[in-house]
C-alpha cells in the first residue's frame, strides 16, 4: 500500500477536531477537499473511518484503533525534525575520536577546547584502542574519525588532516635500569626491546631506519598501544620506542632516560575519517582544525 502522509495528516486533523469545516480552516483548504481526501484514504482501507451527525463527524473504532498509531508515528517524526534542526544548529551531537594511545589526543587538545568554546553541547568521546580495532570501526561508522600514521589498511577511501609531524625516541626507566650504556644502535641488541608490533607503519618506518644500518632488531615483547609499552617501560622491563612527547608528558618524566639517534625517522600525525559517514558535528569539527 502507498501511503500518502497528507492524507493521514489530514485524518489527525478530523479526528481531533471532530469537524470537516474546523479542519478545512486551519489546514486553510476548502471543505470538499477535506471530504474528497477522507473518502479517499476510506477507500485505500477499505472501512468507514467517520459516521456524521447533528454535531459534526464521529470516528468508528476502526479510526480510534487507526489514530493511537497515527498520532504516534507523527510525534516520532516531529521528534526526528526536530532533532535533525538541532544537529544542523550543533545544539546536540558527539563525535567520537579513534586514538590507538593517550598521544594522539594531545594534538587534539587545542581544537577541542576551541570546538567546545563555541559549540558547548557538542560532546566528545576519545576511545583507544588497537590501529586493527581502530579502523574496523571507523569502517561500521562507530567512530567519526580517528588519529594515525599513514598508511592506514583499509579499503575504504579516506580522507585526512595532518595535524603535526613528531619525532621519537627510544626510553628506559634509569631509576630501575642505571647501568644501561648506549652509545649507538648496535647497544640496543643488548638489551630487551619493547616495540610497536610488526608490520604496523610505525614499526616499518623503524625497521626501514635500521636496515640501511645493517641492524635487525629483535624485540623481547611486541606491543599495540604506547599505554602498555609505557608500564612496561615504567616498571623497568626494558627499552621502548615511543615518540618523545609520549615520554615528556608523563607526571614521572624525569624516571626516564630518552635516547635520540641522528636520523630517526619522524612520523606525520593525521586525522583520517571517511567523509560520506562523517556527521554534522564532526564536518564543523575538521573545517575548524582547517582553518586553524
Amino acid at each position: 500500500m502507498n501511503m500518502d502522509y497528507n492524507l493521514y495528516k489530514i485524518f489527525l486533523y478530523l479526528y481531533e477536531e471532530r469537524s470537516i469545516s474546523k479542519t478545512a480552516s486551519k489546514l486553510y483548504v476548502s471543505q470538499p477537499a477535506i471530504s474528497y481526501s477522507l473518502k479517499e484514504l476510506e477507500n485505500s482501507l477499505g472501512y468507514t473511518l467517520f459516521t456524521r451527525n447533528s454535531k459534526g463527524i464521529e470516528p468508528t473504532l476502526e479510526a480510534t484503533e487507526l489514530y493511537n498509531y497515527i498520532s504516534t508515528a507523527f510525534d516520532i517524526l516531529k521528534d526526528a525534525e526536530e532533532h535533525v534542526k538541532n544537529l544542523n544548529n550543533l545544539n546536540v551531537g558527539t563525535i567520537r575520536i579513534g586514538s590507538p594511545s593517550h598521544i594522539g589526543a594531545l594534538y587534539l587538545t587545542k581544537y577541542i577546547d576551541k570546538f567546545s568554546k563555541n559549540y558547548p553541547n557538542i560532546k566528545f568521546e576519545i576511545i583507544s584502542k588497537s590501529m586493527p580495532e581502530m579502523v574496523e570501526m571507523l569502517e561500521t561508522r562507530k567512530l567519526d574519525m580517528l588519529i594515525g600514521i599513514l598508511p592506514i589498511n583499509t579499503e575504504k577511501k579516506l580522507s585526512k588532516v595532518n595535524l603535526n609531524e613528531v619525532y621519537n625516541c627510544f626510553a628506559y626507566n634509569k631509576k630501575l635500569l642505571p647501568n644501561l650504556k648506549i652509545k649507538k644502535c648496535l647497544d640496543l641488541l643488548k638489551y630487551p626491546l619493547i616495540l610497536p608490533r610488526s608490520k604496523t607503519p610505525y614499526r616499518n618506518k623503524l625497521d626501514d631506519y635500521m636496515e640501511t644500518r645493517n641492524i635487525r632488531l629483535e624485540p623481547y615483547i611486541e606491543v599495540s598501544t604506547t599505554e602498555v609499552g609505557l608500564e612496561m617501560v615504567r616498571k623497568g622491563m626494558g627499552i621502548g620506542y615511543f615518540i618523545i612527547d609520549s615520554i615528556t608528558s608523563q607526571p614521572d618524566k624525569e624516571d626516564y632516560e630518552i635516547i635520540v639517534f641522528d636520523d630517526l625517522p619522524t612520523i606525520d600525525i593525521s586525522l583520517v575519517y571517511i567523509d560520506e559517514y562523517t556527521s554534522i558535528a564532526a564536518k564543523k569539527f575538521i573545517d575548524s582544525i582547517k582553518k586553524s
